[in-house]
């Protein structure tokens, strides 16, 4: 009896824990994403993926997917081409701004995986594509997420601190998001052309709305 509960309290401590098997088979499951998080890869940056190496019995996305989309890229396969020589039927689509107030999620996976696949189709169609990415202020939005933030971190609220520092915080809460959601869609491989991306707040766009 006094084994059969030892048995089963270890059952409940290994469920407890994540782990998967009974206890007398002392299976443990490893984080699934630690490996794809400590995975070096060995192609430079910008670099041909060398496909000397034999391939692996499982399929391993975070082996096989890297370096392909920095090597699309830096080969300049995303570009459209603005010359009026290119005699090439146009194809042209924008990317829908993604708010900076957070990361991308399911929705915006399947929205542009959609205009993706229109962009290559066309491009293997023979068409000059373009394809622009761009991120969006998303202004009301991020002011209540940075005042939250200041907050709960400092005690503090847009009022005490001043007009532009806080337009500082919210530039700076800006630039990280911004960071991870061109890291997202490069790791989704997003065929954009990013020699031309724009905020809905850059320099080009706030004289536009100012003319207007």
């Amino acid at each position: 009896a006094a084994a059969a509960e030892e048995k089963g309290a270890a059952k409940k401590k290994a469920t407890a824990n994540g782990v998967k098997g009974s206890a007398d088979e002392n299976v443990v499951e490893e984080d699934p994403g630690r490996e794809a998080r400590e995975y070096v890869n060995p192609t430079p940056k910008g670099e041909l993926k060398s496909m000397d190496a034999p391939m692996q019995r499982a399929y391993q996305p975070h082996e096989v997917e890297a370096s392909w989309n920095d090597w699309w890229e830096a080969s300049g396969y995303y570009k459209g081409n603005s010359s009026p020589d290119d005699k090439r039927p146009k194809f042209s689509i924008c990317l829908p701004p993604p708010n900076v107030t957070g990361s991308l999620h399911i929705g915006h996976a399947l929205t542009v995986a959609v205009q993706d696949l229109l962009s290559r189709w066309h491009r293997m169609r023979g068409f000059n594509v373009l394809w622009i990415p761009g991120t969006d202020h998303a202004g009301i939005a991020t002011q209540v997420v940075v005042e939250k933030k200041l907050a709960k971190e400092h005690k503090l609220s847009r009022h005490d601190i001043g007009r532009e520092e806080f337009l500082k915080k919210v530039f700076e809460y800006k630039d990280q998001f911004h960071a991870r959601i061109t890291t997202q869609l490069r790791r989704l491989g997003c065929s954009l052309d990013w020699s031309r991306e724009v905020f809905t707040m850059d320099e080009m766009r706030a004289a536009s709305v100012n003319a207007a």
